[in-house]
């Protein structure tokens, strides 16, 4: 792993870590850890909407926002704005697409979410990262 993956791993490790520390005892659930490597997944998180809204307004935002538009495989709601960019090989590019619009856009729906992982590229597309939007 290079440099830049291990800093992002890390940084959603303790933003999960963070944000699941800052959640009161209702919002237990606000975050749920995933690690399967049979998928090629070696950390992610899942977060409810009050976990994507807290994501979103955190400085943690400006950390994530790089590696992860850059690097990342991005699995998106059909109803999100960023849907209808160039389609090569079965996957969709877009040149506005950005971490952290795909969480706004997320936070800002009523029940909407997203989940981080990094992954190994071989099984994801040459990817470090996938991230998975739902509006719904």
């Amino acid at each position: 792993m290079g440099i830049r993956t291990i800093a992002a791993a890390l940084g959603i490790a303790l933003g999960g870590a963070v944000l699941a520390t800052s959640a009161g005892a209702g919002q237990a659930a606000a975050i749920t850890p995933v690690i399967a490597p049979q998928d090629g997944i070696y950390l992610g998180l899942e977060l409810d909407h009050n976990g994507t809204v807290a994501l979103q307004r955190s400085p943690l935002m400006g950390v994530l926002n790089g590696p992860l538009t850059t690097d990342g495989l991005f699995y998106l709601d059909e109803e999100s704005v960023y849907q209808g960019g160039e389609l090569i090989d079965g996957i969709q590019y877009s040149d506005d697409l950005e971490f952290s619009g795909v969480t706004a856009e997320a936070a800002d729906s009523r029940s909407g979410s997203i989940a981080i992982a990094v992954v190994d590229p071989a099984a994801y597309d040459g990817s470090k990262y996938v991230i998975v939007q739902v509006l719904r």
